[in-house]
């Protein structure tokens, strides 16, 4: 594999004003350590672990983590991620929205937690960037990958789901809508090309063609993909839904945090990664998490469960903070699941066959086409297929063109 140069930028890091946020009474930043053997080049961006020490004012010394975030090295990575403003909207996200959508519940006596603290460096880097808290040093992990969510942390991420969707229509009833770089998320007219780009779907319908399923799906499903960003355009083109929620979009188990208490239970979550919200019905979210990231023994059987679910903690939320508006119903919620079967059909063909990877790097290499290709001829992944492609068409989500 090609080694990553290390960013020019990494010597230029400054974090006095971070440190001084996150420790107000600090009295002297002994060190400021960028950890670089524990850099991760992305698929789209570079993660740059930061440690620092603080001697306090009572003389002890604190030792705190940062999670710097930044554009990639790759210039053509960088321009598609410029291009989608994938950094902007999570720049809005972490240092204006998140802080009101937690000052909601706060003023009603909930503290609420939807993701990590951002804070800004001293002096500009030249590239885009989030610096977050690190998670990791409160004791939040990810769940491996190719496991899934078992049904208890699948109700964890499904009520912090409900609180930041809660949250969100609270706050678009008092304060407005949200900005169109929020609201409309990457799927407008002017990223049509690079949404063409990254949807290819070729490596899906080969796979398709000769699998037990070919038969009865390819065909249909190859006139579909033909109009697949079409349709996505056009639907985000629609009046909102009767009830609609600023969507995360991009839940899968790799985004989602968990933190366990010592006796192995699920004490909070929180959602990373804001770089493609989107506003509209709560499905988006509800199929995203649920067919990318449940354990393959519940994510069917127990989908009308984690539905059903959520809806309780939504409407519970919703309650809590004072929403004055025409509360939803359970109809509401799986009328939209029912219309909007073409977010569930992007999830199963896009996302989920690199969620359930024996094998993966997230690294940008010479081979990382050939890993995208070899992750839908995955058994695992083929098996699924046989039950929720069927599954799907039994409930009519199959017929969005």
């Amino acid at each position: 594999m090609k080694a990553q140069r290390m960013p020019d930028w990494v010597n230029a890091l400054s974090l006095n004003q971070a440190i001084r946020g996150m420790l107000e009474d600090g009295e002297k930043i002994l060190d400021v350590t960028p950890t670089t053997d524990e850099i991760q080049f992305r698929n789209c961006t570079v993660l740059l672990p930061i440690r620092a020490k603080v001697l306090m004012g009572n003389q002890t010394m604190r030792k705190i983590s940062f999670m710097l975030k930044a554009q990639h090295c790759s210039k053509f990575q960088a321009k598609i991620m410029s291009h989608l403003k994938l950094f902007f909207r999570e720049h809005q996200m972490y240092h204006n929205i998140l802080p009101k959508f937690e000052q909601l519940f706060q003023s009603v006596g909930k503290t609420v937690s939807l993701g990590p603290r951002a804070f800004k460096l001293d002096n500009s880097i030249k590239v885009h960037y989030i610096l977050m808290e690190d998670l990791r040093a409160k004791g939040y992990k990810n769940v491996a990958r190719q496991d899934g969510f078992d049904m208890v942390c699948m109700r964890a991420v499904l009520k912090k789901l409900a609180e930041f969707h809660a949250a969100s229509a609270a706050y678009v009833e008092r304060h407005g809508m949200f900005s169109k770089l929020v609201s409309d998320g990457v799927y407008t007219r002017n990223n049509k090309i690079i949404l063409k780009k990254l949807n290819d779907a070729d490596p899906y319908l080969s796979q398709l063609r000769r699998s037990s399923l070919g038969g009865r799906f390819h065909k249909r499903l190859m006139n579909k993909e033909n109009v697949l960003v079409d349709r996505m355009l056009e639907q985000n083109n629609q009046q909102p839904a009767d009830f609609s929620v600023l969507n995360h979009c991009d839940g899968w188990v790799n985004n989602v945090m968990v933190k366990f208490d010592a006796f192995g239970n699920v004490e909070d979550t929180a959602l990373i990664d804001y770089q493609v919200v989107k506003y509209g019905s709560p499905s988006y979210d509800l199929y995203y998490t649920i067919l990318s990231s449940a354990q393959k023994e519940i994510k069917l059987d127990k989908f009308d469960h984690f539905v059903q679910y959520y809806f309780y903690h939504l409407i519970d939320n919703l309650k809590i903070l004072n929403y004055s508006r025409r509360l939803p119903q359970l109809k509401t919620i799986r009328d939209g699941l029912h219309n909007n079967g073409l977010a569930a059909y992007v999830v199963v063909t896009r996302v989920l066959p690199i969620a359930m990877m024996s094998q993966w790097e997230d690294e940008v290499n010479e081979r990382y086409a050939a890993k995208i290709k070899g992750s839908l001829v995955n058994r695992n992944y083929t098996q699924a297929m046989n039950d929720i492609l069927p599954w799907m068409d039994d409930r009519g989500l199959l017929n969005w063109c």
